[in-house]
């Protein structure tokens, strides 16, 4: 697959600048300084293009070394471990962190594509509909593997918010459904090029109430990783939404943003 991605590029170099010698030679015709100025560029440009496409790429292309992409082994997971097996918890504890922090840098990367397409493409964001869709996803499997924890949480903690979660969703089958139906049509819509953002969160980035912090504190209370803040600071806040139907109903609901 290495060969063929290289071999593309390297297509896709060519084609781009066989049509900036075409766009000159469109340009430099009808007068003699830019048309001489033409000839002269592609008299020094001919030779030096030649001895790369007919020497120095073949002798790189026969010679490349292979790149072998790092794979660490997999250690046991933790609902492998005995009871008292302290060296498979630890071992399972690092390996989790490790994958904390690979999640963590592939929705860097993600976060990374919209702020650049946004900034590419702006004021007309239409054509950062699927990079955003991408990074809103991610970041939604980030919240549920790693959120609402704290940066001190290890293995366990992720194991038993993993299982709470899979008991919670079985006795509430009805609403998994509902979310399920309401992902399809999201997706649906997707394809057919309407994008609402309000799908995933009320507002803009910066207007998530998991990033909340209190005005009177100067210190993170976290890592600002995604997922290490608490949804809210207020202890009765889980209490309120379930003894209150109308409390913060809206949260993450609907907004009234629209990036296009």
């Amino acid at each position: 697959m290495g060969e063929g991605l290289v071999e593309q590029r390297q297509a896709d170099d060519k084609a781009s600048w066989d049509a900036y010698w075409k766009v000159r030679d469109v340009d430099s015709r009808g007068s003699i300084y830019p048309r001489f100025r033409y000839y002269a560029h592609k008299a020094f440009d001919a030779p030096a293009t030649w001895f790369r496409e007919k020497v120095v790429q073949p002798l790189n292309n026969r010679n490349r070394l292979p790149y072998y992409h790092r794979q660490l082994n997999r250690v046991p997971e933790i609902d492998e471990c005995g009871v008292n097996d302290k060296a498979c918890f630890y071992e399972a504890n690092e390996q989790y962190r490790l994958d904390k922090m690979v999640d963590g840098f592939i929705l860097q990367t993600l976060r990374q594509r919209v702020d650049r397409c946004m900034l590419y493409n702006n004021p007309d964001h239409s054509p950062c509909a699927k990079v955003i869709e991408d990074m809103e996803e991610n970041e939604l499997n980030f919240f549920i593997k790693y959120g609402e924890m704290g940066g001190e949480a290890d293995v366990r903690d992720a194991y038993m918010k993993q299982k709470h979660r899979m008991i919670w969703e079985r006795r509430h089958p009805e609403i998994m459904e509902e979310r399920s139906a309401k992902l399809a049509d999201h997706k649906e819509r997707l394809a057919n090029g309407e994008f609402d953002y309000s799908f995933w969160k009320k507002g803009m980035f910066y207007q998530d109430k998991k990033n909340y912090e209190p005005p009177y504190e100067f210190y993170m209370s976290k890592s600002p990783l995604e997922g290490d803040k608490p949804l809210s600071k207020d202890w009765q806040y889980y209490k309120n939404v379930s003894q209150d139907p109308e409390f913060d109903k809206e949260q993450g609901k609907k907004s009234d943003f629209r990036l296009f």
